[in-house]
């Protein structure tokens, strides 16, 4: 009896991240849309781009990750992000209007920096491909 308790929460658990994930999925993509309309008015915020979204455990909070087209500037990163942060209202209600959620969560805009950490790794295996490369010829 108990076992087959956990397997219904263990199933609920799943299904309830499944729905999270979907929800993610929604927003990030009318995010990118709506910002992508943004950019066509606002110039400052052509230069980025949605890379993910992410909810606060209760999804009270929009986490929106953005990276930058060209290689990372703050003075470009904070540019936009002053312009983004002016549509932060207009951004919301227009994700209310497209998916009519129970609750639209506030937005918070976040520098991404995965893109970064990748460009390191990306040089690093490059210079480590070149040593090897270096030594056979050795």
């Amino acid at each position: 009896m108990v076992a087959s308790n956990k397997n219904r929460h263990g199933a609920s658990s799943n299904l309830h991240e499944i729905k999270r994930e979907r929800k993610k999925s929604l927003f990030f993509r009318e995010l990118s849309q709506i910002i992508s309309l943004i950019s066509n008015e606002n110039t400052d915020v052509q230069k980025v781009y949605v890379t993910r979204v992410d909810f606060s455990q209760d999804s009270g909070i929009l986490y929106v990750y953005l990276s930058t087209f060209d290689v990372f500037s703050e003075e470009i990163f904070k540019t936009a992000l002053d312009a983004l942060k002016l549509y932060r209202p207009s951004i919301r209600k227009e994700l209310a209007t497209r998916l009519n959620p129970r609750y639209t969560p506030e937005i918070i805009f976040i520098y991404d920096e995965n893109r970064e950490k990748q460009d390191r790794i990306d040089t690093l295996l490059d210079k480590v491909i070149q040593d090897l490369g270096d030594s056979k010829k050795k």
